[in-house]
């Protein structure tokens, strides 16, 4: 256990629309400050992306199927879930944050919730990076995302070490390098 609460697992998040992504990131803020006060010493996992679905966010997945090391198939458990069903859910996957990139979570989303034709999904995808990644790695990601999943994929969005996210989109991947 004490492993579990010291390693980054991978999270994303279930969002039915734009009004429950705000009411989604004030909730999640308080539930992040309630977890830091129960264990001080575990670090926040950072959102690897946001999953935004009027319809498929009251069907919360019990695993998502992704690639492993040598690219076959492996079935990850959702581990844990908190938010509001139908509202919000913020997702605990059973891998390590480093095994699961953005790529594969987007791939096994749309299989999970049966997304054959990437032009006809109503759903999007929010990547959401730690605001001190560095540009150079938000903007390959990106690339790969848009590259990989025409028009699925919005503007990226930051997390602050505090786990609140900027809804805002900046003009450029870090609000600092604006400067």
């Amino acid at each position: 256990m004490d492993d579990m609460l010291t390693e980054s697992r991978s999270t994303f998040m279930l969002v039915r629309n734009d009004a429950c992504l705000t009411r989604a990131n004030e909730d999640l803020g308080v539930y992040q400050s309630f977890l830091r006060r129960r264990v001080p010493a575990s670090g926040l996992d950072t959102v690897q992306g946001i999953w935004v679905d009027e319809e498929d966010v009251a069907n919360l997945p019990d695993a998502l199927v992704l690639p492993d090391e040598s690219g076959a198939r492996r079935t990850v458990r959702i581990e844990e879930a908190a938010g509001i069903n139908g509202l919000w859910m913020l997702c605990w996957l059973e891998a390590a944050a480093r095994t699961v990139s953005r790529v594969d979570l987007v791939d096994a989303l749309l299989a999970c919730f049966r997304a054959d034709d990437v032009s006809t999904v109503r759903a999007r995808f929010i990547p959401v990076f730690a605001d001190d990644m560095p540009d150079a790695r938000v903007i390959a990601e990106m690339q790969s995302l848009e590259s990989q999943f025409p028009g699925l994929v919005l503007p990226p969005i930051f997390q602050n070490s505090g786990g609140s996210l900027a809804l805002a989109s900046a003009s450029s991947p870090n609000q600092d390098s604006a400067s």
